[in-house]
């Protein structure tokens, strides 16, 4: 059982009520209970309010009105109709399950970048090119970057991926196979 929330008067006006726009107590069953349609009219903090009636719990403060709105209107189908059915929610949790494990392995098909101080060296054209790897980016002709496929466009003219191109990246990883349509 919810824990109750305690009694504050919600603003109701925008709802066409024959009361003064101020419904406490006992109507307050009213509020919970009334159409989903009706959500449009209440503010932010008439919605937060709401929130923590149907879900025993505050609201998370970064959520705008319109989210809160669909929030409450979804548990209210839920309760009035029913839930999902038993055999759709288990699909949905494999099919998640499933994602999370492949972005997992896409994540360790990037080798992570050497520790700070560490020089990548290249040579491209037959011109030798020394990257210093510094806290907050790349070190490459005194010039600091946000990434190596920067100073791997800048030294070729061409895009390449920066990793790939410093050699910290095999050809024929599953990123590059992807990538040729292999």
């Amino acid at each position: 059982m919810r824990n109750a929330a305690p009694e504050r008067p919600i603003n109701v006006r925008a709802l066409g009520t024959a009361t003064d726009g101020l419904i406490t107590g006992s109507t307050m069953l009213q509020i919970s209970t009334m159409d989903i349609e009706l959500l449009d009219h209440l503010s932010r903090a008439e919605l937060r309010e709401l929130w923590q009636r149907e879900f025993a719990v505050k609201a998370p403060p970064s959520l705008g009105r319109d989210i809160l709105a669909l929030g409450i209107a979804y548990v209210r189908q839920e309760r009035r109709y029913g839930g999902l059915p038993k055999p759709v929610t288990r699909e949905l949790d494999r099919l998640l399950s499933r994602v999370l494990r492949e972005s997992d392995v896409c994540d360790n098909d990037t080798m992570p970048l050497p520790r700070a101080g560490t020089v990548l060296v290249r040579e491209w054209r037959g011109v030798t090119h020394h990257v210093t790897i510094v806290e907050d980016g790349f070190l490459w002709n005194g010039t600091r970057h946000r990434s190596l496929s920067t100073i791997a466009r800048a030294i070729t003219g061409t895009n390449w991926n920066g990793p790939r191109f410093f050699g910290m990246r095999e050809r024929g990883s599953k990123v590059a196979e992807k990538r040729n349509g292999r």
